[in-house]
């Protein structure tokens, strides 16, 4: 949807104008800046940050000169912390780590919590727009734990949001909307006159109407995108105005209205040329070519989507959508003849797809053990050492279990809601398949796979289903492609267009559908082991068919095991 931006980053777009430094000292090049204090820098640099980051940098540079002048300690640090969030805008993200280094440095002396959180957050931030999520995750955690010591809820909403977008852009989607309607739900209950609450506000809506997206629900998207845009201003705040457009277009794409997405996006893309920042460009530019494809202007979306793809690579972004966009060259090329840039393209998807499926699992899991797991544990374990103050003790021992209550129950409320959505999903799996009508399906498709063909490969899939002969532990694409009688291109781009996922999500599926039926038909089969019901249904280790399981239903097999059995001695 988005490219993957951390939570400061996405909302705070990055210019690339170079920032021009001479050698000698850049106070003495800025005649206009003579005899500004400290404060007045520091509010200048506030202002200009969210309209040019460069003019930004130079007040906390000159803010710092003078920090320095005055041998004071604590604006010498936060000075550094405002240049390195400056560079961090400009994409100068070596200098921006150097900076919060220098910073932390110095926060830690002075124990000045509030500095060390905004070090540490910025740092993940760097970390996520750099493609390192997992230290990322690691310096949110740290900064939590900071902002829990500044008694502002404000920046423990930050770290949650954060840590929300991590899953979010790893596509743990409904579990990060949940995060973010409960960021927004704490930010209306807090009183407070401080202007971020409102940007905090703005920033949620953003990232709840882009969730949306992603799991293509435009309508639910549009209303907090509306929401957010009614409190934007295109003058006062107008970066961020531009990525709610872009919002807009995306909604409108999704809606198939690909004509009024084509001219917002153009003109979320003039906005861009003209203040300069080629590298946001990235994301117009990759809706403009999807939505040419959809108009079948293949020749307009083969220049947008490498367009796309020639940003991303120029500026060093990680584009989430990548994937997508060299499946759409492929079958674009397809549909005007260009067979060796076809298979280019398509052998760039598989390479993708294969990557990115197992960096979520990874991540979403490290997100759940540190994140949902071990703060609770820290907690408890941590009231053995104050055994000096007893009743303090006793009283945060007693909050604690109390918190441990609530959260336990609710996990298990979600759990039973789970449980019977469950029931409903495999009352339909057990219900009577209906035949798929091939030729009606390939007619609406622009698939460069020919109708005769992807007929006898959607037919034979049928039979394939039947026989649950994906439930081999070596059923694998080329299986597969030998059973149905083509090749493994062939057939997985048939797979990809008609069943809407990839073949391993595709095989994933069936496996978890037989098995959320057989288990709850047959006594005998939930008395196995996990392992050994693992292998029944086609997976060679007990831990890939519990993460399977947990990524369809939202819950492990052994809580589903437990829940039917209850159900049956009830």
């Amino acid at each position: 949807m988005q490219l993957k931006k951390s939570f400061f980053t996405l909302f705070s777009l990055v210019f690339s104008i170079a920032v021009f430094l001479c050698s000698f000292s850049l106070h003495a090049q800025n005649d206009s800046l003579q005899g500004k204090s400290y404060d007045e820098l520091t509010k200048l640099y506030e202002n200009a940050l969210f309209r040019n980051a460069n003019d930004a940098k130079i007040y906390a540079l000159e803010a710092n000169y003078i920090a320095k002048k005055e041998n004071n300690q604590e604006r010498i640090a936060w000075s550094i912390y405002h240049i390195a969030y400056s560079n961090n805008y400009i994409a100068e993200f070596d200098k921006a780590l150097n900076g919060i280094e220098e910073s932390l440095r110095i926060a830690k002396k002075l124990k000045n919590n509030l500095l060390l959180f905004k070090n540490h957050n910025l740092r993940g931030n760097i970390l996520s727009e750099t493609e390192k999520d997992f230290s990322a995750l690691d310096e949110y955690l740290i900064a939590k734990k900071y902002a829990n010591l500044t008694d502002n809820p404000l920046n423990t909403i930050v770290v949650d949001i954060n840590i929300a977008y991590l899953k979010k852009t790893h596509q743990d989607h409904n579990e990060a909307i949940s995060m973010f309607k409960e960021s927004l739900a704490l930010l209306g209950t807090i009183k407070t006159s401080d202007p971020k609450k409102e940007t905090y506000r703005k920033q949620v809506l953003f990232n709840l109407a882009d969730c949306y997206l992603r799991i293509k629900n435009p309508k639910e998207a549009a209303i907090y995108n509306d929401m957010a845009l009614e409190i934007s201003s295109e003058k006062e705040s107008t970066l961020f105005y531009h990525l709610l457009l872009m919002n807009d277009a995306i909604i409108k794409y999704q809606q198939k209205q690909y004509e009024k997405a084509i001219e917002i996006s153009k003109k979320v893309e003039r906005y861009y040329l003209s203040v300069n920042s080629d590298d946001q460009l990235l994301t117009p530019y990759f809706y403009l070519g999807k939505s040419y494809y959809g108009q079948e202007n293949y020749p307009k979306a083969i220049k947008y989507l490498e367009d796309a793809i020639q940003v991303a690579v120029n500026n060093n972004i990680v584009f989430s959508d990548q994937k997508e966009a060299h499946e759409l060259l492929h079958l674009s090329y397809t549909e005007i003849g260009n067979s060796e840039k076809a298979k280019e393209n398509f052998n760039n998807y598989a390479k993708l797809d294969r990557a990115n499926d197992s960096i979520n699992m990874q991540l979403n899991n490290k997100i759940h053990e540190k994140y949902d797991i071990v703060p609770l544990q820290e907690e408890i374990d941590s009231l053995g050492k104050y055994t000096n103050y007893l009743y303090s003790a006793s009283i945060i021992l007693l909050l604690s279990l109390l918190g441990f209550f609530i959260w336990y129950k609710r996990k298990q409320k979600q759990n039973k809601i789970r449980f019977q959505q469950l029931l409903l999903t495999i009352e339909k799996l057990e219900q009577p398949k209906e035949k798929v009508v091939p030729e009606t399906v390939v007619k609406e498709s622009n698939n460069p796979v020919t109708d005769e063909n992807a007929i006898q490969i959607l037919t034979a899939l049928e039979t394939f289903e039947e026989k649950e002969l994906y439930l081999r532990q070596d059923c694998t694409l080329g299986y597969v492609a030998k059973k149905v009688k083509t090749n493994t291109s062939y057939l997985s781009n048939v797979i990809n267009t008609y069943k809407e996922k990839s073949f391993k999500s595709y095989l994933s599926e069936l496996r978890i559908n037989t098995a959320l039926v057989k288990l709850k038909n047959n006594d005998k089969l939930r008395s196995y082991t996990i392992k050994a019901i693992a292998e029944e249904f086609g997976f060679k280790r007990s831990e890939t068919f519990s993460r399977a399981f947990k990524a369809q239903t939202g819950m492990y097999p052994s809580y589903y095991i437990k829940s039917l059995q209850n159900q049956k001695d009830t």
